[in-house]
C-alpha cells in the first residue's frame, strides 16, 4: 500500500517526465500544491501545473476480497481492494492547453506505465476531455486548462485475527444430566 506522500511523489514524477519538453524547470513549475500565501506566485506568462490527488467514491473501490490463512496456529485475514484516485492537473500559462493535452495523452506511454505499474497503480483508460477554465485575477484573465486522470491502486491490509487455545463444549440431555469437555 502506498502512502499519500508516496502517491503524490509518484504522480509528480510521472507528470514531470511527460511534460519535460514543455516545462523548463519541473521543480519550480510543476507544483504539488497551490501557494500558501493565496495570490499567484508566478507570472501570467509562466507555464505552471498544479497537481492534486483525491480518492474517488466508486462502486468498484468498495469491494473487499478477504482470504484467511493459518500460520503456526494463528489466523490472518488478508484483505484486498482497489482504491480509485483522481489526479487533477490545473495548467496555467500560454501553453496551458498543450500541457493538459500532453498529460492527457502521455499517461498512455510505456514510460508512464513502467513508472507507476510496479507501485500497484494503473491508469483507467476512459478519461474526461481537457476543459478550459480561465480565471480572473487582479483584473486580468489567466489562461487555464484542466485535466482529470483516474488511476486504480491495489490496496492490501493484513490483520492478525488470533488463535483459539481452547473451546469449552457442554452437552445437556433432556433428563438434566450434563457432560463438559474440557
Amino acid at each position: 500500500m502506498n502512502s499519500i506522500a508516496d502517491l503524490r511523489e509518484l504522480f509528480w514524477q510521472m507528470s514531470a517526465n511527460i511534460l519535460s519538453e514543455l516545462v523548463r524547470d519541473p521543480d519550480k513549475f510543476i507544483r504539488r500544491s497551490f501557494p500558501t500565501e493565496g495570490a499567484p506566485d508566478w507570472k501570467i506568462t509562466d507555464d505552471v501545473v498544479f497537481l492534486n490527488i483525491s480518492l474517488r467514491d466508486d462502486q468498484y473501490g468498495r469491494q473487499w476480497d478477504s482470504v484467511y490463512k493459518t500460520e503456526s496456529g494463528t489466523v490472518f485475514r488478508n484483505m484486498k481492494r482497489t482504491r480509485i484516485w483522481d489526479l487533477d492537473a490545473k495548467c496555467y500559462g500560454p501553453k496551458a492547453f498543450n500541457l493538459a493535452t500532453a498529460l492527457h495523452d502521455g499517461v498512455f506511454s510505456q514510460a508512464a506505465k513502467d513508472l507507476i505499474n510496479p507501485q500497484g497503480v494503473f491508469l483507467v483508460p476512459y478519461m474526461d476531455r481537457c476543459i478550459q477554465a480561465n480565471e480572473i485575477f487582479a483584473g486580468r484573465w489567466w489562461e487555464r486548462w484542466d485535466v482529470r486522470l483516474t488511476f486504480n491502486e491495489e490496496y492490501e491490509v493484513t490483520e492478525n485475527i488470533g488463535h483459539i487455545d481452547e473451546v469449552p463444549i457442554s452437552i445437556s440431555t433432556t433428563k438434566g444430566r450434563e457432560n463438559k469437555w474440557p
